[in-house]
């Protein structure tokens, strides 16, 4: 029992020691933002990642911790072809993006697209906080975190570790079998805390060249979401193909497709959420020496090899001094 009682009490330690790390590496963070939604397929990365360009078109300075440790994609949106690496024995430099976008996700450092992550649930938590605590941001105005869909391990580990985060805001589809779900997701994040900031309806409707619009899955589902919920409404997505053309060329909608619906969309979105949040102030961070950003990420270079061709990948791996268990 003694024993028993000792591993307790070193646990509890090694985790007070951690959330201290996550303070530290976070105290020239102004605002910190999870993305999450209750299904899969909803659109939440692109949501993030063009919620992020939005943010940077406006002046601010932005990072995107990618959590998803299943199926990283931001990375892929950015357009991002190199892989993180240690400034030190400790600190882990975020990816720069050529449009000044900070990235940091375990595909930049995992060996091969087709390598899957097999991790069960504590191994999973502490690898976040592990990231969070390593990560060297700098100064931000923004940091998005883009959570993988439900209420598992990685959104609890995120919504309980971040200290001071701001909020969370959930992307849903017009379908009743997705607003069903994500009612759930803004319950868990009020449950662990976390105010719930508003809520994003992508694939809302499809506007022909015609200029007919059609509701394909529902009207004002997610309006009626969010007033049943007692939350923000932050706007609506169209469905637009220019959208998915822009996720995989690599650049955010937002600045390949400036004038389309959806990058629009995505700017008033962005405006609204910034606007609704108290001014706040934090430490001022050290200047950063300089970097090169990430070739070919961020911006539209037709003449790159996008991030899935195999002459542009490189086989990642984590850095040497970066600790990632990677066991049971």
């Amino acid at each position: 029992m003694e024993l028993d009682r000792k591993e307790f009490v070193d646990r509890q330690k090694r985790q007070l020691m951690m959330d201290g790390s996550i303070a530290d590496a976070l105290k020239y963070v102004k605002y910190k933002i999870a993305i999450l939604s209750g299904k899969g397929g909803v659109g939440k990365t692109a949501a993030t990642v063009n919620l992020a360009a939005a943010l940077k078109n406006m002046g601010l300075r932005v990072g995107i911790f990618d959590a998803d440790l299943h199926g990283p994609s931001v990375p892929k949106m950015l357009g991002i072809k190199q892989e993180a690496k240690l400034d030190g024995a400790f600190w882990l430099n975020p990816v720069t993006t050529r449009s000044g976008i900070k990235a940091l996700s375990v595909a930049l450092f995992w060996p091969g697209d087709m390598t899957p992550v097999m991790w069960r649930g504590q191994t999973k938590s502490r690898t976040i906080r592990q990231l969070l605590s390593a990560a060297k941001w700098g100064a931000l105005d923004f940091l998005l975190v883009d959570l993988p869909p439900g209420t598992g391990d990685e959104p609890i580990a995120i919504l309980k570790s971040i200290p001071d985060l701001d909020g969370v805001v959930i992307v849903t589809t017009p379908q009743e079998v997705s607003t069903l779900v994500c009612s759930k997701a803004i319950n868990a994040s009020r449950t662990l805390g976390a105010k719930v900031l508003g809520l994003i309806e992508n694939m809302s409707s499809y506007t022909c060249g015609c200029g007919d619009t059609v509701y394909l899955f529902g009207k004002d589902k997610g309006k009626q979401l969010a007033k049943m919920m007692e939350i923000p409404f932050l706007g609506s997505i169209p469905i637009d193909p220019l959208f998915s053309e822009a996720a995989d060329t690599g650049v955010p909608v937002v600045d390949l497709h400036q004038g389309s619906l959806t990058a629009r969309a995505f700017v008033e979105i962005a405006e609204t959420l910034a606007k609704q949040l108290p001014p706040k102030v934090v430490a001022e961070a050290p200047p950063e020496a300089a970097s090169a950003p990430c070739p070919g990420s961020g911006c539209h270079h037709p003449h790159h090899p996008r991030h899935g061709d195999a002459a542009a990948h490189s086989h990642h791996h984590p850095p040497a001094g970066m600790t990632i268990i990677t066991g049971k």
